[in-house]
């Protein structure tokens, strides 16, 4: 079992282990950054139910009761309600999007009635529109998403900080994206590594996702994309649709496996689905971006040679090609000594009187035995010689002769043949199988100058049955041959 480890490790190349790191890193990274906000929301929670509930066993109750009111549960629901919200206000949320509805709310407030409005004209002298009031609201919410990581490594089209393109693929918008970048990323990740080399799949990986941006931002300028401008764009769906497009098609038509290219073509499928209609958005345009760099993978297939093997690797194919070489002649092996050892079973049980065990064992093994390329002729007129003595009385069909003998004609086996077809033909009643094993007898006997005599009176006999049909032209044929 250790060798199997080990060996399992070894064959583990540079690529596999960096796939593993960064997968689990990324997975790790935004599990923390989604996760975490929501986790201080919820000790917060607790902390708002422990001090109302100290402040109520200390306080609140008893000032209710002091005025004649009634401490009862309807009561204390109603004073904690009142008190969540006065603490909520004091204490913004830590869940980045709840606070930017608050904070969307607070800016339209302020520009409205706290005086936001006017201080904006006799800033710029300017009447501000609706458009001029969404920038700067946008502006302040900015100031505050910046602070946090998943808004901050993240890419907005009109923003246009390109420089996020360099970390917004390490962003998901959600847990299926992750799980597609994991197994499909991963997938063609590999396929890639072992054509072009780690280096060059790593610097294509990242010069996709870049290139992809300014694509998607080209598209968000669009007038069907266009009111997704502000949304934020997260994942590597783009790159990986180019790197898919590398694994499904190669220099050569066959060096690509028709299973690997399904594949590729099956998992582009399946990202564009899940950023078409379940992540929707910015992500439509991520969709219909893949769709085109998947278009260019396959010219990077096609163009982009293959990595130069190492000595090393060269040395591992070798060796891997010769033990295969070696375990299908053990096994060839191993399948001929079976066949044999199942004979001298089907023997042993026909010995002990048990026909019905001796009839199946031999059966199959001689069915094997004529199966075997080159044929075993030696073996094969011994165990014939064996089954066809009269003291042999296993009742095989007369049918399963003929076969045999059929089998042994085609592979030449003139000797063995004639055994097995002059033994099905005693008890053969089917007259076109009659006629059949008669010719094969006779074409046997004549052509290999076994016995001619006897051959000729089996092809007149297959005459003399029916001179009209194709066999009985075929008999007169090699009569008239050896005339």
């Amino acid at each position: 079992m250790n060798r199997k480890v080990k060996r399992f490790f070894r064959r583990l190349k540079p690529s596999y282990y960096i796939l593993f790191v960064l997968v689990v890193g990324l997975g790790l990274f935004n599990v923390i950054t989604a996760i975490h906000p929501k986790a201080q929301q919820e000790r917060r929670e607790r902390t708002i139910e422990r001090l109302f509930d100290s402040w109520w066993e200390e306080k609140g109750a008893a000032q209710f009761i002091a005025v004649g009111l009634k401490a009862d549960e309807k009561t204390r629901q109603e004073e904690f309600d009142q008190f969540r919200e006065r603490y909520l206000k004091q204490n913004h949320t830590f869940i980045v999007e709840d606070r930017i509805a608050e904070m969307r709310k607070e800016f339209r407030e302020w520009w409205e009635i706290g005086g936001g409005k006017e201080q904006y004209i006799q800033d710029h002298n300017i009447y501000p529109n609706e458009k001029i009031f969404q920038n700067e609201q946008r502006k302040w919410i900015k100031n505050y998403t910046d602070k946090h990581l998943r808004y901050s490594l993240a890419f907005v089209p009109k923003d246009g900080e390109y420089l996020r393109l360099a970390t917004c693929w390490l962003l998901f918008p959600g847990v299926l994206a992750f799980l597609l970048f994991a197994i499909i990323g991963g997938f063609a990740f590999v396929q890639t590594c072992e054509r072009w080399g780690t280096a060059l799949t790593s610097g294509i990986f990242v010069l996709a996702n870049v290139a992809g941006g300014y694509v998607v931002t080209l598209l968000t300028t669009t007038s069907f994309f266009d009111h997704f401008r502000e949304n934020r764009l997260m994942g590597g769906s783009v790159a990986i649709a180019f790197l898919l497009g590398g694994t499904a098609f190669g220099r050569t038509k066959d060096s690509v496996p028709e299973k690997i290219r399904y594949l590729a073509i099956a998992g582009l499928v399946i990202d564009i689905l899940v950023n078409a209609f379940i992540y929707s958005g910015i992500y439509g345009a991520v969709a219909l971006a893949s769709l085109m760099f998947f278009g260019l993978g396959t010219i990077g297939g096609m163009k982009i040679p293959n990595r130069t093997k190492s000595e090393q690797e060269k040395n591992e194919e070798a060796i891997e090609a010769r033990l295969k070489q070696q375990s299908a002649k053990n096994s060839i092996a191993a399948k001929k000594a079976a066949t044999r050892e199942q004979f001298e079973e089907g023997f042993s049980e026909f010995r002990k009187g048990h026909l019905d065990a001796a009839l199946q064992l031999l059966t199959r093994a001689m069915t094997a035995l004529l199966q075997e390329a080159p044929p075993d002729k030696e073996a094969l007129q011994s165990y014939a010689e064996r089954m066809v003595s009269p003291d042999f009385y296993i009742d095989i069909s007369s049918a399963q002769w003929l076969e045999w003998g059929g089998i042994a004609k085609i592979k030449n086996l003139h000797e063995t043949a004639l055994m097995f077809l002059e033994k099905g033909l005693l008890n053969e009643r089917n007259a076109t199988l009659a006629r059949r094993a008669l010719y094969n007898i006779g074409e046997i006997r004549i052509l290999k100058n076994v016995n001619p005599e006897e051959g000729k009176a089996r092809l007149n006999k297959v005459i003399e049955l029916n001179d009209k049909d194709i066999l009985a032209v075929q008999a007169r044929r090699l009569l008239d041959r050896i005339k």
